[in-house]
């Protein structure tokens, strides 16, 4: 995929290459994020586009079709109970999640290859299509970076426009910092992704499974009158800035003027780790603690309800629409 191929780039610039260096599916997949997913071949194509479109309706018109609702909407993972780390450094396999709280088999990856410290696409809760958006900690810890913050706007716009529930598991640590973040233009991407969601209408729940922190993990909650739902699970802490960025920077002076600084920070750090509670947090906040192990249940029950308020939001949306 090019607007110009290799002989053209060659009379252009005098360079020589090939086309699928120029803009072959490693470059689009995995840099530009112009092609979303990749296939084996025409058949495994096909299979992916039929699996994708079963979860549209037709038109903006009509209700998203439902599918198999055989899988127990109150179907109960232990796993779920001790994945979480208690060590907020380690990662975990944030798909374990995916398995037990959507139905089996369910979920279509969207850009799997690009923007890979968040997971996003499309499955079903009691046949019920919804969008779905994770943070991935494996890669970046999860982090939100440009390209991860450009395929969960279009995932946004995507469900907005036909009216499919959107699901959000939170591990964010916030955005991505640095050199490199500045240079690609983080601030930019964050705000069209705040733009898509603050316009959307669509049916809204997110569940904090271990952290949500900074602009970025403000980003997964939808303000405004349309349907939306929040719960926290036990292993989950939130709130405007890490306890070591925020120590380091309310405490600045007082680090800085300690016989030990590196000691003093750490003791200031301890402190507040000791303190800290998601359960204290949750009362302050408005949030309802859940067993992770009931979070299925929550969801199907969600989108359940949300269906009639579906109803009501039928035909084109008045905000942005989806753009590939």
């Amino acid at each position: 995929v090019f607007p110009g191929g290799p002989p053209v780039v060659k009379a252009a610039l005098g360079l020589d290459i090939d086309k699928e260096d120029l803009g072959g599916h490693a470059i689009h997949t995995r840099i530009s994020g112009v092609v979303d997913n990749v296939a084996e071949d025409e058949p495994a194509a096909i299979e992916q586009v039929k699996q994708f479109l079963s979860f549209m309706p037709d038109n903006v018109w009509e209700m998203p079709p439902r599918g198999d609702t055989s899988d127990d909407p109150n179907r109960r993972d232990e796993r779920l109970l001790s994945l979480i780390p208690r060590n907020k450094r380690r990662p975990y396999d944030v798909r374990v999640i995916l398995e037990g709280v959507l139905d089996e088999g369910s979920f279509f990856e969207i850009a799997p290859d690009y923007g890979t410290s968040r997971i996003v696409g499309l499955g079903r809760a009691h046949g019920y299509p919804v969008g779905v958006m994770t943070n991935n900690p494996y890669h970046r810890g999860g982090s939100m970076d440009v390209a991860a913050a450009e395929k969960s706007t279009r995932l946004v716009q995507l469900c907005d426009t036909f009216h499919i529930p959107m699901v959000v598991l939170m591990d964010d640590p916030g955005f991505l910092v640095g050199p490199m973040s500045e240079e690609q233009g983080i601030e930019r991407a964050g705000s069209r992704l705040v733009h898509a969601i603050i316009h959307s209408k669509m049916p809204w729940i997110s569940f904090i499974c271990r952290q949500s922190f900074g602009l970025a993990g403000s980003l997964q909650y939808r303000p405004g009158p349309h349907l939306y739902r929040r719960f926290a699970w036990v292993s989950g802490h939130w709130g405007s800035m890490h306890i070591e960025g925020g120590t380091t920077a309310a405490f600045r002076r007082v680090i800085a003027e300690a016989d030990d600084p590196e000691a003093k920070r750490l003791e200031l750090e301890e402190t507040f780790q000791r303190i800290s509670s998601p359960f204290r947090t949750a009362e302050a906040s408005g949030l309802d603690l859940i067993d992770p192990r009931e979070t299925r249940a929550r969801l199907c029950d969600f989108v359940e309800l949300a269906q009639g308020v579906i109803k009501t939001q039928l035909g084109p949306g008045s905000g942005p629409t989806w753009r590939p």
